[in-house]
């Protein structure tokens, strides 16, 4: 399939989602491997349309406002927000740490709240950013509430980047990780996603259904996640995870194509 403009569009809104100091045109023909006019194409359409904006001075450009805003009116419509920040809030009150919720798109994973904890050292948060499902423990407790063979095909579709010396890049190693969720009942990650950091997950599944729709996720300095936590963390993502299931409103995300994971997600409730 051809590369068109519509392309070159959205790649220069992505680079540019995770650049706040926005870039120039030879910054993001650099970044997206796009010739310098043609990007400069692009930016005048998005600039034109209100989508970009370019500082005068710098004459770097940046997200506007009207891009940023189509997010959160979409969330806003499905009732997102008043519906699930305040379990997310208690939950990190309870656990003094980060909580964050994901939702999937297809066959990828991305943030879509989160509530800070207490402490003074905190965890960075991927509020906006798509999830290395190999990597992280909402990864894995996503990818563990479908099918087998579902969850072993878009792992095999991912890119398994080593992000630090823990993280685990071979399928057959990750495929028993996974088969190790399921039997205990969450996901666990030590320093695989972020040095220094550790991470527990569960699955998130709509009442009405048991596909898993995204996951939620604990998240905290390694040496704040001690062995002897995880029991009690375990039992509080798992209750706020159940009700957030109850909660979730219908359509509101796209679940995976392909071979349907349809089969019943393992009941994480009673685990």
């Amino acid at each position: 399939m051809p590369v068109t403009a519509v392309d070159h569009a959205m790649a220069i809104l992505e680079r540019l989602a995770d650049e706040p100091g926005g870039l120039s045109v030879t910054g993001l023909s650099r970044h997206i491997g796009v010739n310098k006019g043609s990007i400069a194409r692009v930016l005048i359409s998005l600039q034109g349309t209100g989508h970009v904006v370019q500082d005068a001075v710098t004459e770097r450009y940046s997200l506007s406002l009207k891009t940023v805003s189509i997010a959160h009116r979409y969330m806003d419509r499905l009732g997102f927000p008043e519906l699930i920040q305040p379990v997310l809030n208690e939950l990190s009150a309870a656990t003094g740490e980060l909580a964050q919720l994901s939702a999937c798109d297809r066959d990828r994973l991305y943030v879509i709240a989160k509530a800070e904890g207490e402490n003074r050292i905190r965890i960075e948060s991927l509020l906006g950013r798509e999830i290395a499902l190999h990597a992280s423990a909402t990864g894995k407790a996503w990818l563990s509430g479908m099918a087998r063979d579902q969850a072993v095909r878009i792992l095999s579709n991912s890119s398994l980047v080593k992000l630090t010396p823990n993280t685990v890049t071979d399928l057959a190693k990750l495929e028993r990780e996974l088969d190790k969720t399921r039997k205990r009942g969450y996901a666990l990650q030590r320093e695989e996603l972020m040095d220094h950091m550790s991470a527990l997950a569960l699955p998130v599944c709509r009442t009405a259904e048991k596909f898993p729709v995204g996951a939620l996720v604990v998240a905290a300095p390694t040496f704040r996640f001690p062995e002897t936590r995880i029991p009690e963390i375990h039992a509080l993502v798992r209750e706020a995870a159940a009700r957030i299931g109850a909660l979730w409103p219908p359509g509101a995300v796209h679940l995976p194509l392909g071979p349907a994971g349809a089969k019943a997600a393992p009941d994480f409730s009673t685990v």
